[in-house]
């Protein structure tokens, strides 16, 4: 204690300004709750299972930590308060420059900032455990495992039909499911109500639009012929079926089969970026870019898948769900399964159809299993996943049939044979696995590595603490008593400003409101501005520390609002040459967050020469 006193008195000596804010202690408790706060972060997602539902970066709001921010955040700042506040040696007229209130200000800012900002020391301690405990090169071997694995999971039969394949002549073939787009003179397959033929492709693109802005239909084609299209950047490429192509060598069987499966249960993104050039990334065909590389996954997929059942090794087989089961138990994923009992209902080496499958979550007793149904996550809450309609009316990527007359025509022994949903039914197990849970976890760890959760809220925090310090400063300077004063007129003049507007917008309508809002507010605070600066005496002091107070709680709106004026010339401008707005680039689409940095700084430099202004008011009589 006594230390403490003796250091005290050095501060008042050599630096009064210092030990009258008490930056020196407040930093140091602020430092040491940064600490606390980051160890938090790192161990609260400790169990994998914290991982298993949507968007755990909201965590800090949705499990009650920002209420313990704010409250030690008040604590703070209201401890700080009575301490600072006993004690102000401009209100009583000590000597006092410029540059010592201009530095007063910037330890509040600071103080306020440190005080506020815990939810980044959070995060920070969250973002380095996710690094240390899922790295990168480790989360890239196991996202291969579990892509390769999943192929045997056999939860939803549609992953496992003709429309599916991909390998090994599959790639560049179009595969139509469309009963009344079926060539009936040419090979097709059958399975129950589906219909599937295979085409090769021309492509034909377009460039020009009409005056609706759509692209064009090439000339000379027929609308029929038409498989689907593709939008790029600048111009929009059809496809057309050319020839029907007969793949009867590589089918061995129409219904579900692993052969089938080219599905990709998850991404790793962090990884695939780093293959991507910053052109394919951000240019104007990153979607066409993204969409031809999820193409070549699912086509490497179902290669892996195809050669690994050709093989005919149930050991290698085995091995690989092992490993899938050693890592599902590390991540913590709900899941009766064992690597022999499952090997047992995939080894079907004769043609590897689909006889078992597995469900996606364990049915309560008496409940009957049903593959729409949301699962519920450890805590009760439903998780939000991708469903099929019907397990039997829908595909992933065609078509189902259900015109009972027309595809008679194609299969006439439909009546006698089991119906996918049945066959589904029928042949389910006791064997469930939460695979949403292990897709949420990947997505987690991944959105949590990639995140710059301070880029993208530093800003709201920033302001907090500007105009928090400004309020404090503004009581400081000028006292309780114009500052409540200012408050209130700045509330009179902004309801005046909308009667005002309204009335405007009633006499001569909302073509110019905006402009009329902004050039009446800018008026405005030109007069506040100017006032202390031109004509303090006449004011008088109680007047000019309303001007003072509003001026510094209110110069970075001021700057902001000079801003939105350029915004709409610049916007009124373009429209003049080009209808749609929204590719208009103007000052604040430009330069988008880094214009909130501009305005704290011309917020900073402001109250460092309107400190002038201070004085002066101060050394008015009263």
């Amino acid at each position: 204690m006594q230390k403490i006193n003796k250091f005290n008195q050095y501060l008042l000596e050599k630096y009064p300004t210092v030990w009258n804010t008490k930056i020196v202690w407040m930093l140091l408790a602020g430092i040491v709750i940064h600490i606390l706060f980051f160890i938090i972060g790192y161990v609260s997602h400790a169990d994998p299972s914290s991982l298993q539902k949507q968007e755990v970066k909201d965590d800090y709001f949705r499990d009650g930590m920002i209420f313990i921010h704010l409250i030690i955040s008040v604590l703070m700042i209201v401890g700080w308060l009575i301490m600072m506040l006993k004690n102000n040696a401009f209100k009583n007229f000590y000597p006092s420059s410029k540059e010592k209130l201009f530095l007063q200000f910037v330890q509040y800012f600071v103080i306020l900032f440190v005080s506020t900002t815990f939810y980044f020391s959070y995060m920070a301690g969250f973002k380095m455990f996710i690094k240390n405990r899922y790295p990168d090169r480790q989360m890239s071997e196991y996202v291969e495992v579990i892509n390769r694995a999943n192929a045997f999971l056999s939860q939803n039969p549609e992953y496992y039909t003709l429309d599916n394949r991909t390998f090994p002549q599959f790639y560049d073939i179009y595969c139509e499911t469309d009963i009344n787009k079926i060539d009936r003179s040419q090979k097709y397959f059958v399975y129950y109500n589906r219909v599937y033929q295979y085409n090769t492709l021309y492509a034909k693109t377009v460039y020009q639009k009409d005056r609706y802005g759509n692209f064009l239909f090439p000339a000379n084609e027929d609308r029929k012929r038409l498989a689907y299209s593709k939008n790029n950047a600048n111009s929009l490429t059809y496809y057309f079926k050319k020839d029907v192509v007969d793949l009867s060598p590589y089918i061995n069987t129409t219904g579900f089969t692993y052969y089938n499966f080219s599905v990709v249960f998850y991404e790793n993104d962090l990884q695939e970026q780093l293959h991507l050039s910053p052109e394919e990334m951000y240019g104007d065909d990153h979607d066409h870019v993204i969409e031809e590389h999820y193409k070549k996954k699912k086509f490497e997929i179902n290669r892996l898948t195809t050669e690994l059942l050709n093989r005919k090794n149930p050991a290698e087989i085995g091995k690989l769900l092992a490993r899938f089961l050693d890592i599902s138990k590390k991540f913590g994923i709900r899941n009766n399964l064992d690597a022999k009992g499952w090997l047992k209902t995939v080894y079907q080496p004769d043609d590897f159809k689909v006889r078992y499958f597995i469900k996606k979550y364990k049915p309560e007793q008496g409940e009957e299993y049903d593959l729409n149904k949301m699962p519920l996550d450890e805590e009760g809450n439903y998780v939000y996943t991708e469903t099929v309609a019907d397990s039997a009316a829908a595909v992933v990527d065609g078509t189902v049939v259900n015109d009972s007359v027309q595809i008679r025509n194609f299969n006439p022994d439909i009546e006698k044979q089991l119906s996918p949903e049945k066959y589904f039914k029928n042949n389910m197990t006791d064997y469930y696995y939460y695979t949403d849970d292990l897709s949420s976890l990947l997505k987690n760890v991944d959105l949590i590595k990639s995140t710059d959760f301070f880029s993208e809220n530093i800003h709201v925090y920033i302001w907090i603490a500007f105009f928090l310090a400004t309020v404090i400063f503004n009581f400081r300077i000028t006292g309780l008593k114009p500052l409540l004063f200012s408050m209130i007129s700045a509330g009179v003049l902004l309801l005046a400003v909308v009667l005002i507007s309204v009335l405007f917008s009633a006499s001569f309508g909302r073509n110019n409101l905006e402009f009329f809002i902004s050039y009446f507010g800018l008026a405005i605070g030109l007069i506040i501005l100017l006032g202390p600066v031109v004509m303090m005496k006449r004011l008088g002091k109680l007047v000019a520390s309303l001007f003072i107070n509003i001026s510094v709680n209110a110069f970075v709106l001021f700057l902001l609002l000079i801003f939105f004026i350029i915004h709409l010339h610049q916007l009124e401008s373009c429209k003049s040459v080009n209808v749609m707005s929204y590719e208009c680039k103007t000052i604040i689409t430009t330069l988008e967050f880094n214009l909130s940095y501009m305005i704290l700084v011309g917020g900073f430099v402001f109250l460092y020469l309107y400190t002038s202004v201070l004085q002066r008011w101060k050394a008015m009589p009263e």
